[in-house]
């Protein structure tokens, strides 16, 4: 049974401004500094990294050093979307980082959490828990699992991956 859905645009609550395109590129630039395309060599934790499971990384480029974490903990900065043989393709379009050993290639994505607020951890290409008053956070609004469409975010303000599909919502708390 299909929904209707009502093609009006959705007006923005009044007193709410709409978070400015500099976080949306802070969040794809961040990831995909640690992206690349040639790939990078990191190690795997015992060689047992599968997609779902969450990730903390440590150092950028060849010196990544990759660790399996619990998804619940603030270490927990990437999601393994997907784990491919060498051989495959890359990662999908999208802000994957993408880290490769010799057999295998992981996509990572934001392990962001809804409610939760972050900021750029360059030192790691990635983002980590940060206090939600500074200007320079952004905050995760809401989480959609199973469409990877930003558009369903107010105000479109948001980051979709398609492989497994979600969209992060993303507000900007300490923007005036």
């Amino acid at each position: 049974m299909s929904e209707s859905v009502d093609l009006e645009p959705t007006p923005v609550p009044t007193g709410r401004k709409r978070p400015p395109m500099w976080v949306i590129v802070l969040v794809v630039a961040v990831v995909l500094a640690g992206a690349g395309f040639g790939g990078y060599q990191l190690l795997f934790a015992k060689g047992t990294a599968a997609a779902g499971e969450c990730a903390a990384v440590e150092g950028a480029d060849d010196a990544s050093k990759l660790s399996v974490v619990g998804c619940g903990g603030d270490t927990a900065t990437f999601k393994i979307a997907s784990k491919k043989e060498l051989s495959e393709s890359g990662c999908p379009d999208g802000a994957y980082r993408e880290l490769r050993d010799a057999k295998n290639l992981l996509c990572l994505m934001p392990n962001f959490v809804e409610g939760k607020c972050y900021a750029a951890d360059d030192k790691n290409q990635a983002f980590r828990v940060a206090a939600c008053d500074d200007p320079e956070t952004i905050k995760i609004g809401k989480v959609i699992e199973g469409s990877d469409e930003p558009e369903q975010c107010p105000g479109g303000n948001g980051i979709g991956y398609p492989e497994p599909p979600i969209a992060f919502c993303i507000d900007t708390p300490g923007a005036s």
